[in-house]
């Protein structure tokens, strides 16, 4: 087990902290430290780096928006595995439909989709947008677009 904490990015106040977690698996660190936001109590923060104080990881965010998380609501939390929502990614929409939800058993298959820069999926090629944790929903949400090269192949 491992610290992380969520700092803000805010040198003039001293990147006061937001949030802490004193227990957390190392696996889910590092997934956090690849995702591109972080959602908690309806604010959305971007990730900006990250750095290893001693035993302490630490996330540096900067506010995105604090008006409540558009997203619909997941599946039912506390189920014992971790989920993983792959949505379209659109410019300029409010939301980005559900095309699939994955249930993993363990965080290193979540990883796996983590770090991959192209899904197969549906019979086509998606390329990552970016990846999130919603922890309002106890979720990761995956965005991909069809890859360029797919889009003609219909």
């Amino acid at each position: 087990m491992a610290q992380l904490e969520y700092r803000l990015l805010d040198e003039e106040n001293g990147f006061p902290a937001l949030y802490g977690y004193e227990q957390i698996q190392k696996e889910e660190i590092i997934a956090r430290c690849l995702c591109d936001y972080f959602i908690k109590e309806g604010i959305v923060y971007e990730l900006t780096s990250s750095a290893k104080e001693e035993s302490l990881q630490v996330i540096y965010v900067k506010k995105v928006e604090d008006k409540p998380h558009p997203q619909t609501p997941g599946q039912i939390k506390g189920m014992g595995f971790i989920l993983l929502e792959l949505r379209e990614f659109q410019e300029e929409a409010d939301s980005y439909p559900i095309m699939k939800t994955l249930e993993f058993g363990n965080m290193q298959d979540l990883l796996l989709y983590a770090v991959s820069l192209y899904i197969n999926f549906q019979d086509s090629e998606w390329e990552k947008t970016s990846f999130e944790i919603d922890e309002d929903r106890e979720i990761f949400c995956l965005y991909l677009k069809q890859s360029v090269k797919e889009e003609g192949v219909k």
